[in-house]
């Protein structure tokens, strides 16, 4: 037996968090403890014949702690990676416009004036139809962007019956997501929504009401509530719904107790549990203070109010699976919806197939010797940049670099907010 290469021990309240990269198996050792245990674990073959200690190790294998000799830890990370890519489902994702009807300083797209054409709403349809056909392929998921989606709700509807009724006559799995700000949601056009299968919708909310109302202004400043109220509509409309609240936060904006008081006045008990809320520092802020103690105050407020909380950890980007593709209201496929339209290496020919122009060289990156993430103890639970920062840095670098300033300072704090969200008991 030896010790896995992929063992964390990080300080934590006087204990240690003992954490598996691969397994992302963890539990707490005291202090007084600890030294024991991480010369055991380090030096498994110390014990490995002594019978008092075969159950203790036969855990401490099933969690990947320890593992066989003739086990190369390299290959299963690899292999883990590549069978992610390949889920039993296609993920289509389409901006149907580049527009927006508001303008949150923090947002990286240019708001062009481009909607799907009729034309391309129809090459649209031939895609699906062809992939969908022509792929094993168990699942469909047709996930819409933007910009803001709602303002081409036309194209919305058009697209989606036809993908429904196209999977439902094919035996296909089919859903529908969305992503939106929802002030262009009433009840009519959430009830529609969900009769084509819409069920999961991703909204932002900026902190609390006066917050939010300050980064998404509209007409009557009442963004928050129109936004709130939304989600409440959807999930009274539509019973096996599910909404995603996502928090964009800065250090000013984060402040858990009134962001949650507003949220609590506009979101019943009896739906709260089908709303999961997940928090982001606005990603051109660096971190903060008092960061990690307002995220703790957030996570135990949110499980007070019944609500569920994303347990947020290294995994795989969609834009990594080989069942992914993007499109844009011009026409033009990509790999990543951050991309410009203009850039990305495909299009929608009138057949409905997509002519790539160009290869995303990010697909088999991260393995390549002369990378920075290739032989990085964190690879399996980081699991490397995006795909997009990854072409970025191929394309200026020659090679995939390390996404972090300080590594071991970044990857520990994601992992004890990991482990912090299980041990408080939030689903």
């Amino acid at each position: 037996m030896k010790s896995s290469a992929y063992n964390y021990f990080i300080p934590y309240k006087g204990k240690y968090i003992c954490f598996n990269g691969i397994t992302k198996r963890f539990f707490l050792v005291t202090e007084k403890n600890f030294s024991k245990f991480e010369k055991v674990i380090f030096h498994p073959e110390t014990i490995e014949h002594d019978e008092r200690f075969i159950p203790f190790l036969k855990k401490m294998e099933a969690g990947g702690f320890v593992v066989r000799d003739d086990v190369d830890e390299s290959v299963l990370v690899e292999r883990k990676f590549r069978e992610a890519r390949f889920p039993e489902q296609y993920m289509l994702m389409i901006l149907p416009t580049y527009r927006c009807n508001l303008r949150c300083w923090y947002c990286i797209q240019e708001h062009q004036s481009l909607t799907l054409t009729d034309e391309m709403v129809a090459r649209v349809k031939l895609h699906i139809e062809k992939y969908l056909s022509e792929n094993m392929v168990r699942r469909f998921r047709l996930s819409w962007f933007g910009g803001e989606p709602l303002l081409a709700f036309d194209q919305i509807v058009d697209i989606t019956k036809f993908a429904r009724d196209f999977c439902k006559k094919n035996y296909i799995c089919f859903y529908s997501d969305v992503t939106t700000n929802s002030l262009l949601l009433n009840d009519e056009r959430i009830a529609l929504l969900g009769e084509m299968g819409v069920r999961i919708f991703q909204i932002t909310v900026d902190g609390c009401r006066e917050c939010h109302n300050k980064v998404k202004r509209n007409e009557t400043d009442n963004a928050f509530d129109m936004a709130l109220g939304n989600i409440a509509s959807i999930l009274r409309l539509i019973p096996d719904s599910t909404c995603r609240l996502r928090v964009n936060y800065s250090e000013k904006s984060l402040m858990p107790s009134r962001m949650m008081e507003d949220i609590d006045t506009l979101i019943p008990q009896e739906y709260r549990r089908r709303v999961t809320v997940s928090a982001y520092r606005i990603w051109q802020l660096p971190p903060f203070g008092e960061e990690d103690r307002k995220l703790a105050e957030l996570r135990h407020l949110v499980r007070q109010g019944n609500y569920r909380i994303r347990c947020a950890t290294g995994a795989l980007c969609y834009v990594d699976y080989e069942h992914f593709n993007c499109v844009f209201p011009n026409g033009r496929v990509g790999k990543c919806e951050n991309e410009r339209p203009e850039t990305a290496k495909g299009f929608l020919a009138e057949t409905g197939d997509i002519v790539w122009e160009a290869d995303y060289p990010f697909e088999e990156s991260l393995f390549e010797d002369d990378n920075d993430c290739a032989q990085c103890r964190y690879l399996p639970y980081c699991m490397g940049p995006c795909p997009q920062r990854r072409n970025e840095m191929l394309e200026k670098h020659g090679k995939v670099i390390c996404k972090y300033h300080d590594a071991d300072a970044s990857v520990e704090t994601s992992i004890k907010r990991y482990c912090e969200t299980i041990l408080e008991g939030v689903s």
